[in-house]
């Protein structure tokens, strides 16, 4: 009997899993550009991934498996063409 195994792809899965009660999973993310209780900006394998609202707080964020856990009042999640980049200002002032 053959054995059926699952194609490997070199992109990580990106996925988005909200619990209205509690918090939201986002799963793709490679890097995190800025957080703060009103705004989180992450960085997905091809887009950005804007998060607004209040009391945003990053409670896990495993970048060995491109995990990040986010809490607060979600109000809005926009995808943005592109990588979003760091400014050299925010690098050093951080």
């Amino acid at each position: 009997m053959a054995q059926i195994t699952a194609p490997t792809t070199s992109k990580s899965q990106k996925a988005i899993n909200i619990n209205f009660d509690s918090n939201m999973e986002i799963l793709g993310v490679t890097e995190m550009i800025e957080s703060n209780e009103k705004q989180i900006i992450c960085n997905l394998t091809d887009k950005s991934l804007i998060i607004t609202g209040e009391k945003l707080k990053i409670v896990n964020l495993d970048t060995a498996r491109c995990c990040c856990t986010v809490s607060g009042c979600i109000s809005t999640l926009k995808y943005s063409k592109g990588k979003q980049k760091v400014s050299i200002i925010k690098k050093l002032f951080k």
